[in-house]
C-alpha cells in the first residue's frame, strides 16, 4: 500500500486514479485525515470510494470523481438552491472510445454517470430499467431509466461510440419548471486556425484530480447526502434488469 505521509490524504493503491490523486494531494489542504479507496477489496475506516471500490470495499461515503468539474458544481449549487424549480427529469450521457470492452465500459462510463446522476438528484430510486446493447461490439452500450420517489425520471446512457482520436464525451442535463441546466465539462477547448489548415480544437480543463480533492475537502466536513448503499442497490438492480429484461422495483 502506498501512502502520502506528508498530508492528511490517505490514498492507497497503484492504479492510475490513486496515483493521480496522490500526485496533487500536497496542493490541497484538509484539516482531518481522509481515506480514498479506489480498488476492489480495499478497506479503511469512514473511507470515501472511487472506481471499483464503489462496488466492492468497506467504504461508507461517495463523492463522484467528475463532480469536481466547475460546470457540474454549478449545476449542483443551482439544484440545491432550488433555482431550477420543480425537477421533472434528468439526462446523463457518457461516451468513450469505440473498442472499449464491455467490462471497462461499465466501470469507466456507466458507473460514473450513475454516480453523478444520484449525486445531483438525491431522492430515493424506486424503479430501475436497464438495457445492455451491442452497437459496434458486444455489450458496448447501456441505456438506463430510473424513477425517483418524487416521480422524477432519470435517463442515462453509456456507450463505447466515440472516435478514439476525438476523446470522451460527458453530458448532464436537468429539466425543471423554471430552468434547464446543461453541462458538458469535457467540451472546453481552444480552437486553433492556422493559415491553409483545418481548425484544430485543443481541449483543456481544470486538473480533475486537484479539483476532486478540493471538492472532497469541502464535502468531508458536511453531512453525507449520497449514501453509497443507494448506488450499490441501484447498480445491482441495473444488472438484474439488463439480464431479465424486466423493470426492477426497489423498496
Amino acid at each position: 500500500m502506498v501512502m502520502d505521509m506528508t498530508t492528511n490524504w490517505n490514498i492507497p493503491g497503484d492504479n492510475s486514479l490513486a496515483v493521480g490523486l496522490r500526485g496533487v494531494s500536497r496542493y490541497v489542504d484538509i484539516d482531518s485525515p481522509v481515506t480514498i479507496l479506489t480498488e476492489s477489496g480495499q478497506s479503511g475506516a469512514n473511507a470515501f470510494a472511487l472506481g471499483a471500490a464503489v462496488l466492492d470495499s468497506d467504504a461508507t461515503r461517495l463523492v463522484p470523481f467528475y463532480a469536481g468539474f466547475d460546470a457540474l458544481e454549478t449545476v449542483k449549487r443551482a439544484l440545491d438552491a432550488g433555482d431550477v424549480g420543480s425537477v421533472y427529469g434528468g439526462f446523463g450521457s457518457f461516451r468513450v472510445a469505440r473498442g472499449t470492452s464491455g467490462e471497462e465500459l461499465k466501470l469507466s462510463a456507466l458507473l460514473p454517470i450513475l454516480a453523478l446522476a444520484l449525486d445531483l438528484l438525491p431522492e430515493p430510486v424506486i424503479s430501475v430499467f436497464a438495457n445492455r446493447a451491442s452497437l459496434f461490439a458486444a455489450d458496448d452500450a447501456w441505456f438506463v431509466t430510473l424513477r425517483l420517489a418524487n416521480e422524477t425520471i432519470i435517463t442515462l446512457e453509456a456507450m463505447a461510440s466515440c472516435d478514439p482520436a476525438a476523446g470522451r464525451e460527458l453530458l448532464i442535463e436537468i429539466t425543471g419548471s423554471d430552468r434547464v441546466l446543461r453541462a458538458e465539462p469535457f467540451r472546453q477547448s481552444v480552437v486553433v486556425e492556422s493559415l491553409g489548415a483545418a481548425p484544430v480544437a485543443q481541449t483543456w480543463w481544470e486538473d480533475p484530480y486537484e479539483r476532486y480533492l478540493q471538492l472532497l475537502a469541502t464535502r468531508a466536513s458536511q453531512p453525507a447526502t449520497n449514501d453509497i448503499d443507494r448506488i450499490r442497490n441501484v447498480w445491482q438492480a441495473m444488472l438484474e434488469s439488463a439480464d431479465s429484461g424486466q423493470r426492477i422495483e426497489l423498496s
